[in-house]
């Protein structure tokens, strides 16, 4: 399934909640902010508080990954 986020919209395996969600997701992540179209989008299958606690879930996952990398790119393997 997680080879299938790219191509979300055109997938069978995604509700449109969810495909909703995922190009929030990608977004957000990409771009550090979604199209007003993109929060439209998602604004059909969620309600404002689903909205915020998807935003923060991201936006905490996207911070997680940059401070893990800046972090441990320079670590040397055992």
């Amino acid at each position: 399934m997680v080879d299938s986020i790219s191509d979300a919209d055109e997938s069978p395996l995604f509700t449109d909640a969810e495909k909703a969600a995922i190009a929030l997701s990608l977004e957000l992540t990409r771009d550090s902010h979604a199209e007003p179209a993109t929060f439209e989008r998602a604004r059909q299958h969620f309600d404002e508080r689903q909205l915020v606690e998807l935003t923060v879930n991201v936006g905490i996952a996207n911070l997680n990954n940059r401070f893990t990398e800046a972090f441990w790119a320079d670590l040397p393997s055992e």
